[in-house]
């Protein structure tokens, strides 16, 4: 009996084993990752640049994909928070066997990962950390990017301040590669065109604060004549919105790239203050053209909205990693990193013309200066307008 038993249990795993082995495996793809802020401080803009990293996968994939092999996102949120971008770009490289992704879209989310970059040959491609740092440490030529560095936009607003004859600078920055470079590249750049002002007070602040009366009171006892504010969204919000209630709207202010948004202007007071106060603002922008307007009507017909800030340089992420898979002919960090190079040579993207340096740097830019008007036929009663666009490089 025990043997019989026997037998029909093994007769039984025989005739399930077919039914495990026949089960239908997952296709190969070619892995990309993209570890984004799709929440936190830079929330808003990060799910704008997620959809073009997406828009670009599914072109990719409907022209044949890469090596004849789809593609595949991988998608992580790092909550804007630098150390938990590291974490995510970790458990891709270990978990999934990622050598190549999309990420770090701040400044200080690049300077958190360079390191494990190197050490485990895997290549990123930020679509927007503009830190000039990035470019002088031991690992940067792990890291490229398709945004220009800070260098250029500082100039622009060195530019502005001496236009205006302005004296009496004080500046407002994140205590983060981000902020301290923009503030840096700025004095800089005010230096070698000879300014004869001065630089009352520099206040670096934390983003994730949600009171800053105290910088702005230290702001407004120094007297400036013009104020440089470096900020995202949400800290952005509420900084104006201060500014506004303490009278500081009667100083002039400038912007950058971290705070142009029409998210800004769902707090009517934030928006209130920027159309007062912000004299004019920096931003990378693309070239009019061909190749830019057929990425944003796909882009549009895609999410029912204009691509936002960077959205551009993103989808060209993707599209450049893509190409450089395709050349390197092999899913290797080094190999694709050395491809990518070359990929990077007069490539012309949404974003315009990228050209890589041997750093991985963009080598030019086209930066528009903006402020904020009102406009009753908006959602929310303002908008960003263009007042002049500057080729640098």
């Amino acid at each position: 009996m025990i043997e019989k038993l026997a037998l029909i249990a093994v007769a039984l795993l025989f005739l399930l084993t077919p039914s495990i082995d026949c089960a239908p495996a997952e296709p190969e793809t070619i892995k990309i990752g993209c570890v984004l802020s799709t929440t936190g401080l830079l929330g808003p803009k990060g799910k704008d640049r997620l959809e073009a990293a997406r828009l670009a996968v599914e072109e990719i994939n409907a022209d044949g994909g890469v090596l004849s092999t789809l593609v595949k996102l991988l998608e992580a949120d790092d909550a804007t928070d630098p150390d938990r971008c590291l974490e995510k770009v970790k458990k891709m490289v270990q978990a999934d066997g990622v050598t190549v992704l999309v990420g770090g879209m701040s400044s200080g989310a690049v300077m958190a990962c360079g390191p494990y970059l190197a050490e485990q040959k895997v290549l990123m491609v930020s679509p927007s950390a503009t830190s000039t740092d990035i470019s002088d440490q031991p690992w940067t030529n792990w890291v490229f990017r398709t945004t220009p560095r800070d260098a250029f936009q500082g100039r622009i607003l060195a530019k502005v301040i001496m236009e205006e004859g302005f004296t009496r600078l004080a500046t407002m920055v994140q205590a983060n590669p981000y902020g301290v470079s923009l503030e840096e590249v700025l004095i800089e750049a005010l230096k070698k065109a000879g300014w004869n002002g001065n630089h009352v007070i520099s206040i670096h602040f934390d983003p994730a604060k949600e009171d800053y009366r105290t910088q702005l009171q230290s702001i407004k006892d120094s007297e400036p004549d013009v104020v440089l504010a470096v900020t995202y969204i949400e800290d952005g919000i509420i900084i104006f919105k201060q500014a506004l209630e303490m009278g500081l709207d009667e100083i002039a202010w400038l912007g950058c790239d971290g705070n142009y948004s029409d998210h800004m202007f769902r707090d009517p007071k934030c928006a209130e203050f920027m159309e007062k106060a912000i004299l004019a603002g920096t931003r990378s922008v693309p070239p009019s053209g061909e190749t830019y307007d057929k990425f944003a009507a796909a882009y549009k017909a895609a999410t029912g909205k204009d691509p936002s800030v960077y959205c551009d340089t993103t989808y060209d992420a993707v599209k450049m990693i893509a190409k450089a898979i395709e050349k390197a002919g092999i899913y290797d960090g080094e190999a694709i990193k050395d491809a990518l190079f070359e990929v990077g040579q007069k490539y012309r993207g949404a974003s315009g013309i990228i050209t890589f340096n041997d750093k991985g740097d963009r080598v030019s830019g086209i930066y528009e200066i903006w402020k904020v008007v009102k406009d009753p036929t908006t959602e929310t009663g303002y908008k960003n307008v263009r007042i002049e666009v500057i080729s640098i490089g």
